[in-house]
């Protein structure tokens, strides 16, 4: 009983909660009372009805008897009718249920006294009357006093209904004057025990947020209103002596602010410049004065330094510290494995710090960034970060700008090596012809060989000049060859416009390249493949049409078909001193992928060339390296 009591005078939430589920209880009462009385009354109304009714009932029953007379047949029927009528009506499920079961009730014995008097009386009268003129009269007599006992079992059913729904209605009035009294009961215990209080409490949060801190509410009880001002006047009492030292916290927050404010700055304009403009002495420049200013620096230098040096580049910076710091004595004080270095250096002027900075991308040092500061002078926590910070940016773009430079030198020798590689496999093989020729002619001109013989020779050493400056130009074709703006489509449509332009021969295009990852120098070497392929259809297959047809295969791979009508090639090895096959054959190695020539059905050659799908072009720096391993002439 304790706890209950406990709990009563501790929780405004408790009482409340009492209180609504009281209100609550009550109104489910009301909805179980209206829902039982509307289950009783189910039907009442039709019993009423279907009473009423048995009136009409009896005097068409005595109208029908009385009319006999006049049609003997037709009547008797109707008044037979008439009494199984009343008899379903008297029986109607509607008006049994509507009887209460009680025998002592007024309502069952009216009913009982009715069904009683019909079967007994007025039944038997009616029949016999239908058939004996005689009983007409008596039952005619009889029937308004039968009437009469329905009317008053109609009243009674009345009457029932009524007593019902004043009843309903009493036990409603009282069920809302309980709910209107515990309403009334709950808005007073909330007025007094949370209303006043949370208006004292809004007036002393007003006058404390106007500066007076003195402000207090008297609420302090058990419940949750009296926790609540503890915890109000507590917390006012702690304002009041932070209070004091308030304006100096904001005053430290605000400069926080704005140093965290010029750092981003800082950074921000230090990213775009080492991102939009140049890599050189005058942005790092720059960078070092942006730099300086933010830390208060007398002076700074950015120094290029590379794994296993120990001495380093001067890039940017004060002309005297780069001076002072980059000999051959000293430029290795400043390094230390990647990692930020402090050091105190006594001068003239007292003892100066000099921070060295590490220049870092991706855990590597790019060099390091000296930082003199003013004597007695050293940086705080964030000035040491912010620096930092600066070094990754900065080792990030020498490391993009030496990444660049080994691109550029990576493209230089992939060129030089792709330029070496079809000298190696075209004009070279018909430069060690000629020569092997030209050994042969001195032979037979030494020896004084037969004039027919080196005519001969010297006809074959003519041709394979003319081959070679074929294959000469045709290597500044390919050289020249490009896929820039335009499409992989645009530059075959080129290649064969050319080809249709030499031979006159119809060509027909079937595919597209889209959706297939090839590089620009992937799509080149399968360009140089085609044309090789349009090449050998003009100088050999005396065909009247060619096709080239492009698809994917359903794993991805890329699929080129050259077909013609011609007169069909006999093998598949190239003919003397005709090095296109080869070449075609070292192309499609060079991508990973094979090349098929051989006859067509019904007539001609098919070159078929396959290039699997999404595989990275092999550069040519790897090819060249792989054609060296090759005998050589």
């Amino acid at each position: 009983m304790g706890v209950i009591r406990r709990i009563w005078s501790q929780s405004i939430l408790v009482r409340v909660g009492v209180a609504l589920g009281v209100v609550t209880l009550i109104a489910l009462t009301v909805i179980v009372v209206a829902s039982v009385f509307t289950e009783q009354s189910t039907g009442k109304a039709s019993a009423i009805n279907v009473a009423g009714s048995l009136r009409m009932q009896s005097y068409a029953l005595a109208t029908r008897i009385a009319n006999l007379p006049q049609a003997p047949d037709d009547g008797a029927t109707a008044a037979y009718g008439a009494i199984d009528g009343f008899e379903a009506r008297l029986r109607s499920r509607m008006l049994v249920d509507a009887v209460p079961e009680d025998p002592a009730a007024e309502l069952r014995k009216a009913y009982d006294g009715i069904v009683d008097n019909w079967q007994r009386n007025v039944q038997p009268l009616a029949r016999a009357a239908i058939d004996d003129p005689a009983q007409r009269a008596a039952f005619l007599d009889r029937i308004d006093a039968f009437v009469a006992e329905v009317d008053d079992f109609v009243v009674l059913l009345e009457r029932d209904v009524e007593a019902r729904i004043q009843w309903l209605r009493l036990w409603l009035g009282a069920a809302f004057f309980m709910i209107f009294a515990l309403v009334v009961t709950a808005v007073v215990f909330l007025r007094v025990e949370v209303f006043q209080p949370l208006s004292e409490l809004l007036r002393s949060a007003r006058a404390v947020r106007t500066g007076s801190f003195k402000a207090r509410v008297n609420a302090t009880g058990p419940d949750e209103m009296g926790q609540l001002g503890q915890a109000f006047n507590l917390m006012v009492e702690q304002l009041a002596r932070l209070y004091g030292s308030l304006e100096k916290q904001v005053a430290e927050k605000t400069a926080d602010l704005e140093r965290k404010n010029r750092s981003l700055a800082l950074l921000y304009e230090t990213t775009q410049l080492l991102s939009e403009k140049p890599l050189d002495a005058i942005t790092l420049q720059t960078v070092l004065a942006n730099l300086s200013r933010a830390l208060g620096a007398e002076d700074a230098v950015i120094c290029a330094r590379h794994a296993g040096s120990a001495f380093g580049l001067p890039l940017a910076g004060d002309a005297a510290l780069r001076a002072e710091l980059f000999d051959r004595n000293r430029c290795a004080q400043c390094a230390n494995d990647g990692r930020l270095a402090s050091r105190t250096e006594m001068t003239d002027r007292g003892e100066q710090r000099i921070v060295s900075v590490p220049l870092l991308d991706g855990g590597v040092a790019y060099g390091m960034m000296p930082l003199r500061l003013p004597p007695g002078r050293a940086l705080e926590a964030w000035q040491l970060e912010l620096a930092q910070t600066i070094g990754r940016h900065i080792g990030a773009a020498l490391a993009a700008a030496e990444r660049r430079e080994e691109h550029q030198r990576l493209a230089l020798l992939e060129e030089r090596s792709a330029i070496a590689r079809e000298l190696h496999d075209s004009l070279a093989q018909s430069l060690s012809y000629t020569k092997i020729q030209l050994t042969r002619l001195s032979a037979l001109l030494d020896g004084g060989g037969n004039p027919q013989a080196a005519q001969t020779v010297l006809e074959e050493l003519r041709e394979g000049v003319s081959s070679a400056y074929r294959q000469l130009r045709e290597l500044l074709t390919t050289f020249r060859m490009k896929v820039g703006g335009a499409s992989f489509d645009a530059a075959l449509r080129e290649v064969i416009d050319e080809f249709e332009r030499r031979s006159g021969v119809a060509t027909d295009v079937r595919g597209e390249l889209a959706g297939v990852e090839l590089s620009a120098n992937a799509q080149i070497h399968v360009l140089q493949i085609v044309r090789e392929a349009l090449t050998n259809v003009e100088k050999h297959a005396r065909a009247r049409s060619v096709a080239v047809e492009l698809w994917r295969e359903a794993d991805g791979s890329f699929r080129v078909a050259i077909e013609d009508d011609g007169v069909g090639i006999d093998t598949e090895t190239s003919p003397a001193q005709h090095f296109g096959l080869d070449i075609m054959r070292d192309r499609a190695s060079v991508l990973g992928g094979s090349i098929d020539v051989g006859r067509r059905d019904g007539g001609g050659t098919r070159v078929a060339l396959r290039v699997p799908a999404r595989r990275t072009f092999i550069p040519p720096l790897v090819a060249a390296t792989a054609t060296s391993n090759r005998e050589t002439v």
